[in-house]
């Protein structure tokens, strides 16, 4: 073997274990953004990632690393979120995808895995075809009954736990499959989720939450009416909807449904197949369940072209095994246990393209100050919607795609939603990007990222009016301020009440009127940066009194929190955490080098450089903020150093603050109540874990015991 070769083996190694890390990084970013129900945009990029793009990363993490922690549902990084956890058991998991770019490889695929599970069933050599395509010399004949089909809703996967035919937990799918987010306080306001089967069994019901597109429109309807950001997408709506921790009756207002896709540990089931068990949930236990049907070829290309006629979203056909038990003998892929099923592939639809000429381009600023073209052309027809605009991405996309005016591109839906810009197929030319920021006149930049994909048109004016209002939006909702959408934000940015995150602090409810807001919807405003809980709900002259005895006070969060709400380009969330638990105080950050930010877990080079000038250039507006503002980090030796609390049942303020508070003295708090767990706090409609704890001695504790805690 010669030092060549051995030289170009470790280059290559060296390049497929960095590919390798990347891509577990931008996997686990889009994750994270997909649990919370945000918009899934690439973490270096920013661009939208289409369910067909993320497939593509996984498939290729597999070619480079099979064993990635990416796959093992055991290890997978947990969310973010403070919320009480249910417990899944089995585990949740998802679905094994026929999906590539090219329809084509994607048939034939779909193809490979019908014939691999014909087996011993099949009894003839012939001919198949699939949408147009023929396969021949296909060891292949199908029961009426061998597989079935059914619509994949493009919703937020749940699961709901039955006692003796009663609602006692529900919990939302995670990453790993198994530690979900308890919602179960939610779901009494979700359509279709009964509180009580017909049948007094015990057992869970899995299935989709989802926003029917014709509810959807009612709720975008409602929130442009009340200033308010409009929602990407129904998917979206959902995953933030049902996460109404603490008013969980603003569940109603989501306009939410449930359709079951399964029931499992039912004791001596009456079914044995997966259209029987559809059968029996609709018609036995009184739950609405997705349309299910015996599989025909020709059904695929039937569904695919009805789907302008649901008042739902879907994203392809869910194909299996009819028969449960062969099902079960199949087994799972990887893990036996939290593994993908491989009696069952997930069928995806192509995505609907059209090719528009370009007539014009607009520039819009970013809060970041980077600057996208958006191509405006003739009205298209895409996923049931006219579409006239679509967004160029960034300056590199534009400049290797030569695209420019008169260019003819092809346009997709992202997740049928958000038109994308995938390519030019005629009248490539060169584009002149503009010299100055069309929001405030400064002299634009072009930045060179990592990559040509990464080169951006930028405006270096830390005053710009389009990057102020899209950051202050930023600023307002890191902190969970609800209320208060871009709309609002623009009015009092334009009326002249606000420019920084400290004059929202500074903000009356007369300064707000001023801008041309109504009385209530300028005391909403004032109370909702304030922080004050449910301000909707009180009277004038309630809200008055709370907004009065707001005054003076230090609104408190975590350091991590205050840090990721400066928007400082890659240094986000994870981070500001990072960053927390490293220095330990927001002075010693402030005060922290480059060298001494690099050194942090998390914190890149570039992201360090980032970070410090960030913090030398916005000093002044920093000092201004910490005066409203106390960023808290969790006591070491608090007064519940040691202490573990799991929390149930409903509370006028949420469990995120009561756990907030625990945390900030040094406890702990988890989701499920065990022999670990020293106190079980208790709150309106606590019911399994109240009975945990009293069989396991725990003592219950309500938040008045708390606080005499502290």
């Amino acid at each position: 073997m010669t030092t060549q070769f051995c030289i170009a083996m470790m280059t290559k190694t060296k390049k497929t274990t960095e590919e390798a890390k990347d891509l577990e990084r931008v996997i686990a970013h889009l994750d994270t953004q997909y649990e919370r129900g945000e918009d899934c945009l690439h973490p270096d990029t920013e661009i939208l990632v289409s369910d067909g793009e993320y497939d593509a990363l996984r498939r290729r993490l597999k070619e480079l690393k099979p064993n990635s922690k990416i796959f093992d549902s055991a290890t997978a990084s947990k969310a973010t979120s403070t919320a009480a956890k249910v417990v899944h058991d089995p585990p949740m998991t998802s679905i094994e995808k026929a999906s590539h770019e090219d329809i084509a490889v994607q048939e034939e695929q779909l193809f490979k895995w019908l014939t691999s599970r014909a087996g011993e069933n099949a009894s003839d050599v012939q001919t198949q075809t699939i949408a147009g395509k023929t396969y021949k010399d296909a060891p292949i004949t199908f029961g009426d009954e061998e597989f079935y089909l059914a619509y994949k809703l493009d919703g937020v996967a749940i699961g709901l736990y039955y006692v003796d035919g009663n609602l006692t937990a529900a919990g939302l799918r995670p990453r790993d499959g198994v530690n979900g987010e308890d919602v179960t306080a939610q779901c009494a306001f979700v359509e279709g989720i009964p509180q009580q089967l017909k049948l007094p069994v015990t057992c869970s019901l899995r299935g989709e939450l989802i926003c029917k597109l014709s509810d959807f429109e009612k709720v975008q309807t409602h929130l442009e009416s009340e200033g308010e950001k409009l929602r990407a997408n129904p998917r979206n709506h959902a995953a933030g909807g049902i996460r109404q921790f603490k008013t969980p009756e603003k569940t109603k207002k989501m306009r939410l449904s449930f359709v079951a896709y399964t029931v499992e540990a039912l004791a001596d089931p009456p079914y044995k197949t997966e259209l029987e068990r559809a059968e029996f949930c609709r018609k036995k236990l009184g739950v609405p369940y997705i349309e299910t049907e015996a599989f025909r070829f020709e059904r695929l290309a039937e569904l695919e072209a009805a789907i302008d006629q649901l008042d739902f979203e879907v994203d392809g056909v869910v194909i299996g095994v009819n028969n449960l038990e062969d099902q079960d003998q199949w087994g799972r892929h990887g893990d036996p246990r939290t593994g993908n099923p491989k009696g069952k592939i997930a069928w995806k639809f192509r995505e609907e393209e059209a090719h528009p000429v370009i007539r014009e381009i607009e520039w819009q600023t970013g809060r970041t100050g980077k600057i996208v073209g958006v191509a405006i052309f003739d009205p298209v027809r895409l996923a049931g919607t006219n579409v006239s605009r679509a967004t160029l991405h960034n300056a590199g996309f534009i400049q290797r795609n030569q695209i420019t005016i008169g260019s003819t591109i092809s346009v997709r839906k992202a997740g049928k939603i958000i038109p994308k810009v995938t390519g030019v197929i005629a009248g490539q030319g060169e584009l002149e990007f503009p010299k100055t920021c069309e929001a405030c006149g400064e002299k634009t930049e072009l930045k060179e990222g990592a990559n040509e994909d990464m080169l951006q048109l930028v405006c270096p004016s830390l005053t710009c009016s389009a990057q102020n209002i899209s950051g202050l939006c930023h600023y307002l909702s890191t902190f969970g301020v609800l209320g208060l959408g871009e709309s609002r934000v623009t009015q009092l940015v334009e009326g002249g009440k606000v420019s920084k995150p400290a004059d929202f602090y500074r903000l009356t409810v007369e300064d707000a009127m001023e801008t041309g807001l109504t009385v209530r919807q300028s005391s909403l405003a004032v109370a909702a940066v304030r922080m004050i809980p449910s301000p909707d709900k009180q009277t004038a002259e309630q809200l008055d009194a709370a907004i009065e005895a707001s005054q003076g006070a230090k609104i408190e969060v975590p350091l991590w929190q205050l840090f990721a709400s400066f928007g400082i380009g890659s240094a986000g969330k994870a981070a500001g955490k990072a960053l927390s638990d490293h220095f330990g105080s927001f002075e010693k950050i402030r005060a922290a080098s480059v060298e001494d930010l690099e050194a942090v877990d998390d914190v890149g080079e570039i992201t360090a450089v980032a970070i410090r000038e960030y913090l030398d250039a916005n000093a002044d507006d920093i000092d201004d903020l910490l005066q409203f503002v106390l960023p808290t980090v969790p006591e070491s030796g608090g007064t519940l150093d040691g202490q573990t609390f799991c929390f149930s049942g409903g509370f006028p303020e949420g469990k995120k603050h009561w756990e907030a508070e625990v945390e900030s003295r040094g406890g702990k708090c988890t989701g499920s109540v065990s022999k670990k767990t020293n106190y079980l706090v208790a709150g309106p409609g606590s019911g399994s874990k109240s009975a945990k704890a009293e069989k396991l001695e725990i003592p219950i504790i309500t938040t008045d015991d708390l606080v005499k805690m502290f």
